[in-house]
């Protein structure tokens, strides 16, 4: 599970990747960081109506197309600028290769690393210090090295050095520090939905109450936040508007699963549709299981029915570790042909649990 560390006092950065798979996409293919089009990594919503924008170049968020957003809205939205759209399909297990050099790299960097997800890392930052110059000399390193743009906040405790690399995006170095004691008056100005944990939904709330700015929440008495808001909730809001995290940083990173999931342009009960996208999934999560390394135990479909959009999901423990996207695919069409009720999907999902690295099921399977 890794080793855990109390974080109320330290120094701790956190690095973000600027538009990780944009940017990784423009590094496999150049022309796409000079294309004056609206470029959207994502699927054509003429193709599927109900796909959304992973991310995005520089144009298309000019013109406030964002990540989540329907790419059918983000089309309609580059139509009205009179602008081209440019859609990239997905490619996870190239971005998996890619956090895999990048994590890698900052490891050498740390006695204390937690991988949270696919481009965001937090790490013990205690033997540098709140100074400048190294992290902007590892910033440089990794532009060097791997071509990936990256954000950086320094910061007393995790929750805020994780705010301070949003704020990192929009400078011209992309280092935001905030240095011991200051934690309170960096918050204070942004946004409420800003805060780490605030939704949409809590945001809608919380303004309701009067509070438009994380300044204004500290200000709120913990008896009203508790009281709106529940205990834990109430508590959380109360300590993390001023600063305040007792969180821990977990040292190694352990993927609990690998999906992949579809969504229909149209509700489907055609079983060679349906078997066609199931393969192309177990070869997804095949590919992004060898890009990080790993093999799984067990393979489980995730269906949701078109009309009464009831969910379900199977499992099926396998005979032995794999990463084969055909033993993940039959499982999967097993699994299906028990579950499946001829009723037309909406959505197809294959995942692969009970995950370990690929080394040790070999060891285990094949003992020197």
């Amino acid at each position: 599970m890794g080793t855990a560390a109390a974080l109320t006092d330290g120094v701790y950065l956190h690095c973000d990747v600027d538009k990780m798979y944009f940017s990784v996409e423009a590094l496999e293919a150049p022309e796409l960081a000079r294309d004056p089009r609206v470029v959207i990594v994502g699927l054509d919503p003429r193709e599927y109506p109900r796909a959304v924008v992973t991310t995005s170049n520089s144009v298309a968020r000019d013109i406030g197309i964002t990540s989540g957003m329907s790419t059918a809205i983000a089309a309609r939205t580059a139509r009205e600028h009179g602008l081209e759209v440019v859609y990239v399909r997905p490619r996870h297990a190239v971005y998996g290769q890619y956090s895999r050099r990048l994590m890698e790299l900052l490891r050498q960097h740390t006695p204390l690393l937690e991988q949270r997800s696919i481009d965001e890392a937090a790490m013990d930052w205690t033997a540098a210090g709140f100074e400048r110059e190294p992290v902007v000399k590892l910033r440089t390193r990794i532009l060097e090295q791997i071509g990936l743009s990256v954000s950086f906040g320094l910061a007393p405790t995790p929750l805020v050095a994780k705010m301070a690399s949003e704020v990192a995006k929009t400078l011209a170095d992309h280092v935001c520090i905030v240095a011991p004691g200051e934690s309170a008056a960096f918050l204070a100005p942004l946004s409420v939905r800003a805060l780490v944990g605030v939704g949409p939904k809590s945001e809608v709330r919380l303004r309701a109450m009067g509070i438009s700015t994380i300044g204004d929440l500290a200000q709120q008495p913990l008896t009203l936040l508790v009281e709106q808001f529940g205990s834990a909730y109430g508590r959380y809001l109360h300590a993390a508007a001023s600063g305040q995290d007792d969180s821990t940083l977990v040292g190694e990173h352990a993927y609990k699963s690998i999906s992949a999931e579809h969504t229909f342009a149209r509700d489907t009960a055609d079983a060679r549709e349906i078997w066609s996208r199931i393969r192309a999934q177990a070869r997804d999560v095949s590919e992004r299981l060898r890009a990080e390394g790993l093999v799984c135990s067990e393979v489980a479909i995730k269906l949701r029915y078109g009309v009464t959009w009831i969910t379900i999901t199977r499992q099926l423990r396998l005979g032995a570790p794999t990463d084969d996207a055909e033993v993940l695919a039959a499982g999967a069409a097993a699994l299906m042909r028990k579950a499946w009720t001829r009723q037309p999907i909406r959505l197809i999902g294959v995942r692969a649990g009970k995950l370990e690295p690929a080394r040790a099921a070999v060891q285990l399977a094949f003992p020197s």
